[in-house]
């Protein structure tokens, strides 16, 4: 039975999901930055773009290790080292000075942040609501997908008022402090029963067994 406790608490942790994933969701507005970076780097806007292919490739990487990241060092530090890592990483690629850089940038790294991010809040939060899995994984989940409609107009207001490498500058430090602010706010699920109607005693492969009927 929860306390009054554990009530703010997983409430708490549900405000800062909501908000973590809102900065998370960001990354979504990718195709704003397509035709100003290929006009810095000189590049096609197709080698551009396909630095989101690779985003969406290290994100399902990543998303494969948010677990044990969770397990090692708790939510709030690896949330919160991924808002600071995310924070960087948007700032370094404003500053790239060749396609590869930003491949590497905007697409391997920011991915992998964005991956172990999106896995890590999300399965956390539900844990908090066993009773409200589905209300709770549409909340969370919402929040995602309205980070990329907010940010959207945020960043055309950027590029319309600063250079390129300001914009970036100055989306990185709302996301990073949208996400840290958010971390303080989450606390790790308590660990639920895997399965409650096990047998007292469980045996594994390595245990042979036999049992004799008369």
């Amino acid at each position: 039975m929860m306390t009054l406790l554990s009530h703010f608490i997983r409430w708490l942790t549900l405000a800062g999901t909501i908000i973590t994933r809102f900065a998370l969701g960001s990354v979504y507005t990718w195709s704003l930055f397509n035709g100003p970076l290929a006009h810095k780097l000189g590049h096609p806007i197709s080698q551009v773009a396909f630095a989101f292919g690779l985003l969406s490739l290290a994100m399902a990487v990543a998303s494969t290790t948010a677990g044990k990241f969770q397990e090692r060092f708790g939510v709030r530090k690896v949330t919160m080292g991924a808002g600071l890592l995310l924070g960087v990483v948007l700032c370094l690629t404003g500053w790239s000075s060749s396609v590869i850089m930003l491949w590497l940038c905007a697409g391997i790294l920011v991915g992998l942040v964005d991956g172990i991010g999106y896995l890590l809040t999300l399965s956390n939060c539900v844990k908090w609501f066993p009773e409200r899995k589905v209300v709770i994984s549409a909340c969370a989940i919402g929040a995602y997908g309205l980070g990329s409609l907010g940010f959207k107009y945020i960043n055309s207001q950027l590029l319309a008022h600063f250079s390129l490498e300001s914009t970036f500058g100055l989306w990185s430090a709302i996301a990073l402090l949208l996400m840290v602010s958010g971390a303080v706010m989450m606390r790790d699920a308590p660990h639920q029963e895997a399965r409650q109607h096990r047998a007292a005693r469980d045996y594994t492969l390595a245990e042979s067994q036999y049992w004799c009927w008369r």
